[in-house]
């Protein structure tokens, strides 16, 4: 199901939703497949930065799309828009929506913004155009759409593998504070893989994905994150790799990039102390910036 927080407006025929940007806290490189997709294995969190949509259904016509992010498009060239069109072609429904977007989730920063974006739209508009399709279904159109949306099927914490699309559910132990910093600079995706090097591959046993879902402390799974994107990331963007050592410098030696974006992050047990040093880094000018969110909970999954 969605890892979303999802609730009806006085009328059955709109939604108010949730949708949340995610972390990777382990991401492995395989190698290329056959269809020019890279294999991958990753560990996924939600994060409790959200962008909020809400959904109306129309009698007819095209979907709208309105976002409060001026440099967006609403046109099919969204995954909202994309994801909606390719639910109504998969069902036939006559039923069409108007669709709002408040976008907190910044662009192109590895947190897959655009993905959840794409998932919430389709469970949303499962509902309010009551086209039945089931978990699976919606999942298998969205890894049409983009690699990384099944993954907003499964969390709070998922794990992945194929090109993105294999999503299992699962538990890990810790949960605390997510020190969130932006470069400034947005990160292409597929330029970052296209930038992929086999001496970037970290060759990563399962006894790590093993230790870090049983790790209790934000120390032990900092100490067993890694991202075996970072180099390409750091030489797509130079100015993501100058923003993760001065983070080091400011005293978190744990720092890591998330996915294929300009974003990186610490992790905390405690907030204070993450706030402490997210003002610290503001101070100093290191990352256009920052945010403290914590780890979504399994409670936060929707029913």
């Amino acid at each position: 199901m969605m890892n979303t927080t999802m609730a009806a407006t006085d009328t059955p025929t709109a939604l108010h939703a949730r949708s949340p940007a995610k972390i990777n806290l382990a991401l492995q490189i395989l190698g290329k497949r056959e269809d020019g997709f890279h294999e991958i294995r990753s560990i996924a969190s939600g994060v409790d930065l959200c962008d909020r949509l809400t959904f109306r259904r129309t009698d007819s016509g095209p979907v709208t799309l309105r976002c409060n992010a001026r440099d967006l498009p609403t046109d099919d060239n969204n995954l909202i828009i994309r994801a909606a069109n390719l639910l109504r072609e998969r069902t036939g429904t006559a039923w069409s929506a108007s669709i709002e977007l408040e976008k907190n989730i910044p662009v192109a920063a590895g947190m897959g913004g655009g993905s959840g974006n794409a998932a919430i739209t389709l469970s949303a508009l499962n509902r309010i155009w009551q086209t039945h399709c089931d978990d699976g279904e919606l999942t298998d159109m969205g890894a049409e759409i983009g690699s990384d949306v099944p993954l907003f099927f499964h969390l709070p914490m998922a794990e992945v593998s194929g090109r993105g699309e294999i999503v299992s559910p699962i538990t890990i132990r810790w949960s605390g504070w997510v020190l969130l910093v932006l470069a400034g600079c947005p990160v292409s995706t597929p330029e970052v893989y296209g930038n992929v090097k086999p001496g970037d591959r970290s060759r990563r046993g399962d006894d790590v994905f093993s230790e870090l879902k049983m790790a209790t402390s934000a120390r032990d799974v900092s100490e067993r994150c890694f991202n075996d994107l970072e180099p390409a990331t750091f030489r797509v963007a130079p100015r993501v790799a100058s923003m993760c050592e001065a983070i080091r410098s400011a005293g978190a030696p744990h720092v890591r990039v998330t996915g294929a974006g300009q974003t990186a992050f610490v992790l905390f047990d405690d907030f204070g102390e993450a706030d402490n040093l997210r003002r610290r880094l503001i101070t100093s000018g290191i990352g256009s910036e920052a945010c403290v969110v914590r780890m979504q909970q399994a409670s936060e999954k929707m029913k």
